[in-house]
Parts: structure tokens; C-alpha cells; sequence
């Protein structure tokens, strides 16, 4: 026997111990704490950030152990608090948000049709009632300073709920934990809500894992996740000193728990009863090869979709980077092969920006030998391109009943 829990190497699994990234975890659950102790102002804005393109480093993570252990704390101490997750890549509206911090309270009214206001309104109203707070996590939130479909005023009024609908009792019961992939979210504040960035309580830079520290996450889920005779320090040691980010590689926990159990089933598919070291080797080099981010693909709009799969064909065609009017004729394709319109320039450029900040294509500025300056972008080198392209192809058919727009 090899796992003794296989769902303790899933990318949704939350530790329930937080072995790296504590002290922050800490300082933002005394700040909860602190928040909800003055009973008039549960009303805080937070935010953890990253650098572009990491992945795998946290971010995430802190947000649920913070907001878990915030809503236990708040009920050994007798107060109703509600946390709330979601990632608003996949919901840029005001009222996709509204919507689903609706269902997940149990709201038990629908605001379809009602307006932004008014679904707040409801929402408000709600937590007055039951004498209840909440924190919300709301994760990628850069894609919301860069999106079209968020005004200023919708997210000025978000974050700032109690300045447009009060509480009839003078309570504030809303507190908000941003989550950004891109450490230039401060500037995109400061552009688009000013009055919103200058009042952020408390920031968290998270940078790469270590190797140090990805032998403990590591060691942590093996424990967890593997029977004891299956595994060893030594083997835990080479995935954390491939991928830390001191030893050149990209501080990634989720690739190096990934790594891990794929190494654990290419030794229960030999029949071996423990993982060697040529399994490690191996399911190092899988990871080199094949990483591709399903999770996060199925997370994205259709035309990002259809960006990928037209930067994915334009590598397998002509190889290395490709120019931005490239792209967008190979986008063009794409999406009268799908049977739906492209977008236009100036959006078109708006989904390039998100995708380079999630970290799924690589830009950069053409140099000598081209005329003129135009950006260059390609698929994350790590990434295989024929396997990208089936993958897309799948997700695009996989949500091909649902709302795109």
C-alpha cells in the first residue's frame, strides 16, 4: 500500500494545519480578531498578493485557513460570522459576485433581476437579521480592476458597502480579503479606486516557496496522505530542492505536491511497496513536460479560452513567439471555427493583460531585427503545446452548454 489518503494530494484540499505561511495567517486572524471584539466595525478591507505568473505559492491557502479559522473563533466566542469564498475571474460582474455570496449565506431570495443596489440591500439586511458577519475572500481580484464589465462606482460600492446601504442597527458586518496574482495591484487600485487602496488594513507580500519550505509542506501531506513505510526524508528532499525557488526553480508548491503523487502512483502501478527514487526522477521529468493547469483553465471566459488555443496552434505551427497581429488572426479563426464573433481590439488586448497576470502566456517587447516595438507572447515554456491544445479543446467542449457571455 502506497496512499493511505489520496484526497490529501487534490488541488481543492486545505490542510488543516498551516505549517509555512503562519506567521502571516496569524497576524491577519488577530486583525479579524480584533475587528469583530469591537462590535460597531467589522468593516476591513485585507489583501495578499503575489508575482506575476506564481503559482502554487499560498495565496489561496492562507485566505481559507485565515477565513476558516476566523468563523471558529468567532462561534467558540458566540458570534454568528459567515466566510465566504470565491474566485470572481469566473463571476466579473458585480452582480455574478452579489449572486453567489447570496447563495452561499442561504439568502432565500433571488436577486436575478434586482440591481446591484438592491441585491446588496437584500444582502445587508440579511446579515442584520440574523445578527450575523461575514468575511469575504474574493480571489484573483486583479481581474476585476482590469475588467470591462466592473465599472468604478460597482466596485467602490462593494468594497465600501455601509457608505451607500448602512445597517439599520449602525453595525458594519462586512470585511473583504483580497487575493491577487500580481503584485501590481496596488497601482491598479490606486488608478481605478483610489479611496479604496489608500484604506487597505493590512498587506501580504507572499514570495516563492524555499526548498526548506517545501520539505515541510511536503513532509506534512506524505504524513497526511501516504502510508509511513512508502516514503522517506531523502526522497521528499530532491522534488522540494527541484522546485524551491533558492535552488532556480519556481517555488511551486502545487507542482511539487503534484510531483510527489505522481510519484507514488507510478510506484503502485509497478506493484512496489514504497516510492524509490526512480519514480521521483521520473515524475520529475513528467512535471517538466506536462504540466498544463487544467483548474485554472476551466475557471476562464471563453474568449480567454479561445486566446489560448490560438497562441497554443500558432506554437505548434511556427514555434517561438508570435506577434500580437499574429494572434489575433489565428484568434479570428478559432472563433469561426467555435461559430462566435471575435471581440473587439481594445478588449482583445484587456483578456491579454489578465491571462499574462494569471501567469498563462509569457510577453514581452520585440527587440533588434523587428520594425517597430510590438509585443511578443507565447505559452509558458514548461507548458507543451500539443498537450495545451487538447486540453483547451476538451475544456471548450466540456462548457460548451453554459452562459459565455
Amino acid at each position: 500500500m502506497i496512499f493511505r489518503d489520496r484526497l490529501v494530494f487534490d488541488e481543492s484540499y486545505r490542510p488543516r494545519r498551516l505549517l509555512v505561511r503562519g506567521q502571516e495567517a496569524s497576524m491577519l486572524i488577530s486583525r479579524y480578531r480584533s475587528r469583530l471584539a469591537d462590535m460597531a466595525g467589522f468593516t476591513d478591507v485585507s489583501l495578499i498578493y503575489g508575482s506575476i505568473g506564481r503559482v502554487g505559492i499560498g495565496k489561496t491557502t492562507v485566505a481559507w485557513y485565515v477565513g476558516k479559522n476566523v468563523e471558529e473563533m468567532a462561534r467558540a466566542n458566540g458570534i454568528n460570522l459567515k466566510y465566504v469564498y470565491l474566485n470572481v475571474f469566473g463571476a466579473p460582474s458585480l452582480h455574478q459576485i452579489l449572486s453567489v455570496i447570496a447563495d452561499q449565506l442561504g439568502l432565500g431570495v433571488s436577486i436575478r433581476g434586482s440591481s446591484a443596489i438592491e441585491a446588496l440591500k437584500f444582502i445587508v439586511d440579511h446579515l442584520y437579521r440574523r445578527d450575523t458577519f461575514l468575511l469575504v475572500t474574493l480571489d484573483e481580484f486583479q481581474s476585476l480592476l482590469l475588467s470591462p464589465k466592473m465599472p468604478e462606482d460597482d466596485l467602490y460600492m462593494l468594497l465600501r458597502v455601509y457608505e451607500e446601504i448602512p445597517s439599520k442597527d449602525g453595525i458594519n458586518r462586512i470585511s473583504f480579503l483580497l487575493v491577487a496574482s500580481d503584485h501590481r495591484v496596488m497601482a491598479y487600485m490606486r488608478e481605478r479606486i483610489p479611496q479604496v487602496e489608500s484604506q487597505i488594513g493590512f498587506r501580504v507580500h507572499l514570495k516563492a516557496y524555499t526548498s526548506e519550505e517545501l520539505k515541510i509542506i511536503l513532509r506534512q501531506r506524505a504524513e497526511e496522505g501516504l502510508e509511513p513505510e512508502a516514503w522517506d526524508d531523502r526522497l521528499i528532499n530532491m522534488i522540494a530542492e527541484y522546485f524551491g525557488d533558492d535552488k532556480g526553480g519556481d517555488g511551486s508548491a502545487r507542482k511539487a505536491i503534484l510531483t510527489l503523487r505522481s510519484a507514488a502512483e507510478l510506484a503502485e502501478a509497478q506493484g512496489a511497496h514504497r516510492i524509490l527514487e526512480e519514480h521521483v526522477r521520473k515524475a520529475i521529468s513528467e512535471s517538466a513536460l506536462s504540466y498544463v493547469p487544467i483548474e485554472d483553465l476551466r475557471r476562464l471566459p471563453q474568449h480567454h479560452l479561445f486566446i489560448l488555443l490560438a497562441l497554443a496552434e500558432l506554437g505548434i505551427e511556427r514555434g517561438d513567439w508570435g506577434t500580437t497581429g499574429e494572434l489575433r488572426e489565428k484568434y479570428e479563426e478559432v472563433c469561426e471555427r467555435y461559430g462566435q464573433a471575435p471581440r473587439g481590439h481594445t478588449q482583445f488586448h484587456s483578456y491579454l493583460r489578465e491571462l499574462s497576470t494569471l501567469g498563462l502566456i509569457e510577453l514581452r517587447l520585440s527587440g533588434k531585427g523587428m520594425r517597430g516595438r510590438t509585443s511578443l507572447m507565447r505559452l509558458p515554456p514548461e507548458i507543451p503545446l500539443d498537450r495545451m491544445k487538447e486540453v483547451l479543446e476538451a475544456v471548450i467542449k466540456e462548457k460548451g452548454g453554459e452562459d459565455w457571455s
